[in-house]
């Protein structure tokens, strides 16, 4: 087929992206417009194959997961977990560098946001960090860096929106970014010790028993939160969807009744923000829902296949080609439009090669979580600037060794599968 209707799609919607229109309405219109006048469809076909790719029932996790995590940032929860990690990590060499990493990947687990966890820990250890004497830049950075896990550690919407969008297992590829999330932040806390020792960083109060069984007892409730949600969808007992809303109820009763930090006002704002979140990512499922249809009917994916296959040629050439796409569209686009595009045309080639569409999963958003601490448009970077009020290239420059070392991680999971399949290949 000729490619003057690919051609047009595009033209259309660069040029609708290059004149302000946002992202969404951008991709929807050049879709829309393509249909009608290009192909001659009704514009009815449209708006069905839009109102699809919203209706599904696993895309309410993402609402709920959303929730979640506001209530966790807004009623004390996230404020524990900072006390709990600073008395267990704070007398060793770079001690609240490691604990900003650690609370980071604890808030990730029950955010399922790296900007909300950047924006977040960002705002509370920064100010700390600098009183300690670690260089400005370098304390921005860190939250950055810890940040990223954010979309990597379940719960995570963007594994929701992969599964929703491929038809792959959410529970499975929730479980998938555990060891890998894990694995990524303890060499991040590696990096931090080695960094403390090499600028003679001191340690940032004695350790105490009775300082850790305090904290430990406050942040009691926030810690039990994600052995419940990832027991329950590892054992079975819950969907991912279920396990949203147990977090919202869980959340909730420990802000409300056992933290007292909840007020209603509260809630209400959050509950309109999470609204208004869920929202906007719902209609870019949508959009590129639409966009996969007119990809198909204009035969791209298998254009596209037949291109790749010209110099992909086995599956580990695949992946160095994978990743290295992945990493320079992290760079440049948002997560969710990367995902909702990319995720289809790829999918059928990783089938092909004996990729598991649950690994595929796990090295497609592992890569977005990177590209979002990767400068120039990375979303933790702007997430960090509010909180820091460091300057963009400062935290980008400082941000560098911890991208390295992810992007080093990133090689690992998919080179190794065993890292990303382990607990998925061990559930019900």
């Amino acid at each position: 087929m000729s490619m003057s209707p690919i051609a047009i799609l595009l033209i259309l919607f660069f040029v609708t992206l290059l004149i302000g229109v946002p992202f969404t309405w951008a991709l929807s219109f050049s879709c829309i417009i393509s249909l009608c006048f290009v192909s001659g469809m009704p514009i009815m076909t449209a708006v069905q194959k839009m109102y699809n790719g919203g209706a599904k029932y696993t895309l309410l996790a993402i609402f709920f997961f959303m929730l979640a995590g506001a209530i966790m940032q807004h009623g004390g929860i996230s404020s524990r977990l900072v006390k709990f990690c600073k008395a267990l990590l704070g007398h060793v060499h770079g001690g609240l560098s490691v604990a900003t990493l650690a609370v980071c990947m604890l808030f990730a687990a029950l955010s399922g946001s790296s900007i909300a966890t950047t924006a977040a820990i960002g705002g509370m250890l920064y100010p700390e960090l600098v009183k300690e004497k670690y260089p400005e830049g370098y304390a921005a950075a860190l939250p950055v860096a810890g940040g990223t896990l954010g979309i990597v550690i379940p719960p995570s919407i963007v594994f929701v929106v992969y599964g929703a969008t491929t038809g792959t297992s959410v529970s499975k590829l929730l479980m998938s970014g555990v060891i890998p999330g894990v694995m990524a932040g303890i060499f991040m806390c590696i990096y931090a010790w080695f960094y403390a020792k090499k600028h003679g960083i001191p340690k940032s109060e004695n350790f105490s028993f009775s300082n850790l069984a305090k904290a430990t007892k406050e942040a009691f409730w926030a810690l039990l939160m994600p052995i419940i949600i990832l027991g329950g969808i590892y054992s079975g007992i819950f969907t991912p969807t279920e396990s949203a809303a147990v977090a919202v109820v869980y959340g909730l009763f420990v802000a409300t009744v056992i933290h007292r930090e909840m007020t209603p006002q509260k809630l209400f704002n959050i509950c309109i923000d999470a609204v208004k979140g869920t929202a906007n990512i719902l209609m870019l499922i949508m959009a590129a829902t639409l966009f996969g249809y007119v990809l198909t009917v204009y035969k791209f994916p298998s254009m596209f296949t037949a291109a790749m296959s010209t110099f992909i040629h086995g599956k580990y050439s695949f992946l160095l080609f994978l990743n290295v796409m992945l990493i320079i569209l992290g760079m440049l686009m948002d997560s969710g439009a990367i995902i909702l595009i990319v995720a289809p045309l790829v999918y059928d080639m990783a089938v092909g090669f004996g990729i598991d569409p649950v690994q595929l999963g796990c090295i497609i958003v592992f890569n977005l979580a990177v590209g979002q601490a990767t400068p120039p448009f990375g979303n933790c970077l702007f997430a960090a600037i509010p909180a820091t009020k460091q300057d963009i290239v400062t935290i980008a420059k400082n941000a560098i060794p911890f991208v390295i070392i992810l992007f080093a991680t990133v090689f690992l999971i998919s080179y190794v599968p065993i890292f990303s399949m382990l607990l998925p290949n061990m559930m019900k």
